[in-house]
């Protein structure tokens, strides 16, 4: 029993402390919702126990509060999403599953992915700073909305695109009404050979809205060839970063794609071990069914040594 609190129980002192500061809360909350407040209080009791609840309790009115000032009542989720956001709603976890478990609102996952995209469609718009750039950008915006609307295309690969065609644009630096040349998207090639793809769109909608004759994908031995001198360049940068504890997972994930050409290796799943080939140092590492080779750091670094003339 802790020092001060004679005759009471722990669990009894903050199932106390949590009845005190419902009751104190409610003052802030018209009928209906204090009657809410009050069930989800006992819900939380039940789920977090009487600690983390009355430790809790008044973060949670604040969530009630809000709705308070906004509805005076419970809306539907679709109006949550719209006045909180998705993330915020996803911060409010216990009010919102309490909500959702009670029969209070329904939540639409797919409505809140769509919404959650949105965000993030327009982050990308934001990101131009000048207004030739924005104003192709949201060009090419307003035709992928058109496909989104006749369902030819979800937000989610609106938004791969967009972020492709801001990529290239932050890249091509165009002056003032200027059009983008194949020299400026072969640079993007050439720095972003993942995203040729990506791409591709935008490059036929540059094309077809003010006359272009760019080129939709580079020559395919061309672009192997970046892809591999890109991967080349990002072993050597990580030669340079050797004091991060998950170094040796990172340049295992990196030389897989140099040397194996699988650019999309999680390195917290991969499973390796230590092991000498043809007198170099290096790692077997399991990748599916196959096992691979690749050199240690050290072993690479000695390669690009020798190398030099």
């Amino acid at each position: 029993m802790p020092a001060g609190r004679i005759g009471e129980c722990e669990p009894c002192y903050w199932t106390a402390l949590l009845s005190k500061r419902v009751a104190i809360n409610l003052n802030g909350l018209n009928t209906a919702l204090g009657e809410a407040f009050k069930a989800f209080s006992i819900w939380l009791l039940e789920r977090s126990g009487p600690h983390k609840a009355a430790l809790n309790i008044n973060d949670h009115y604040l969530f009630f509060r809000e709705l308070e000032v906004a509805w005076g009542n419970v809306p539907s989720y679709e109006q949550l999403l719209e006045h909180f956001g998705a993330a915020k709603l996803r911060r409010a976890e216990n009010p919102m599953r309490w909500l959702s478990e009670s029969g209070h609102v329904r939540v639409n996952a797919e409505r809140r992915e769509s919404h959650t995209e949105q965000l993030r469609i327009e982050g990308v718009l934001a990101e131009l700073e000048d207004g030739w750039s924005r104003q192709l950008l949201s060009g090419y915006y307003a035709m992928l909305s058109s496909r989104v609307s006749r369902q030819e295309a979800d937000l989610r690969s609106v938004r791969l695109a967009l972020r492709a065609a801001a990529n290239f644009l932050k890249t091509a630096r165009l002056a003032h009404e200027a059009k983008p040349g194949m020299k400026a998207l072969e640079a993007f090639w050439r720095s972003s050979p993942g995203q040729v793809a990506a791409v591709t769109g935008f490059v036929g909608y540059l094309n077809k809205t003010y006359g272009l004759q760019l080129g939709a994908k580079p020559d395919k031995r061309w672009l192997q060839k970046v892809k591999k001198e890109k991967a080349e360049r990002e072993l050597v940068a990580l030669l340079r970063d050797q004091d991060q504890g998950d170094f040796e997972a990172r340049w295992i994930a990196k030389a897989l794609a140099y040397f194996h050409e699988l650019p999309r290796v999680n390195r917290k799943t991969l499973a390796y071990t230590a092991e000498r080939f043809e007198n170099t140092d290096g790692f077997s590492v399991q990748h599916g069914s196959t096992l691979l080779w690749v050199p240690s750091a050290a072993s690479f670094r000695n390669s690009q040594v020798l190398r030099k003339p």
